[in-house]
């Protein structure tokens, strides 16, 4: 355990959330938190970077279409393929980000009726499936790559690749969003908690 840095996680750190209530957050201050912590914190702007680019991009692609084809009644084309290319970004790194907030929608009627214990040990379960499932769909994907490789957009000549890449980056990202949540489990339980249910600090 003091591999982890576990003596110093008893200070806790109190942060106001969206809806404007309390709750815990882990102190970064030993080593091993910190890199869960910075681990959490590249996965997450990974994500919201990939969705922001994608939907900036499709926002320029087909805002360009739209003038080009209105000042010459005639269409760029390839813009027209861009959704095809980007939203599969777009959509994985939503939910890779909504993943990592513990911000997907969930029914949470189960765990009301459990105590605190068992509780942690029914998501602790949750989280390896969630490993394991998505650890081997990324697996898949990357074979899908390969082979989507020959498959080219008509008006552009972009692999349609690039888009099952998507794929394989969302669901490796969710694999290691769950790992992050088992380590979280063994190192704070409070913060995994936290994590799973978005439980409100008592004051």
């Amino acid at each position: 355990m003091e591999k982890w840095g576990l003596a110093t996680l008893s200070t806790r750190r109190r942060k106001m959330n969206v809806q404007g209530k309390l709750v815990y957050q882990p102190s970064c201050s030993s080593t091993g938190i910190r890199l869960l912590c910075g681990l959490d914190k590249a996965t997450e702007y990974t994500a919201i970077g990939i969705f922001m680019a994608a939907i900036i991009s499709l926002f320029l692609f087909l805002g360009a279409d739209v003038v080009v084809r209105y000042l010459t009644t005639q269409s760029l084309g390839w813009p027209a393929e861009m959704p095809n290319l980007l939203f599969p970004w777009l959509v994985m790194g939503a939910i890779v980000a909504a993943a990592q907030r513990g911000q997907h929608v969930a029914v949470n009627a189960v765990l009301g009726l459990l105590n605190i214990p068992v509780t942690r040990v029914l998501m602790l379960v949750m989280q390896l499936v969630v490993v394991v499932t998505f650890s081997y769909l990324s697996y898949i994907g990357v074979e899908v790559v390969r082979i989507a490789g020959k498959q080219l957009f008509p008006i552009s000549g972009i692999s349609s690749s690039y888009a099952y890449m998507a794929l394989v980056y969302g669901f490796g990202a969710i694999a290691l969003t769950a790992l992050t949540n088992i380590l979280w489990w063994l190192a704070d339980p409070s913060a995994f908690d936290n994590r799973m249910t978005k439980s409100e600090v008592a004051e």
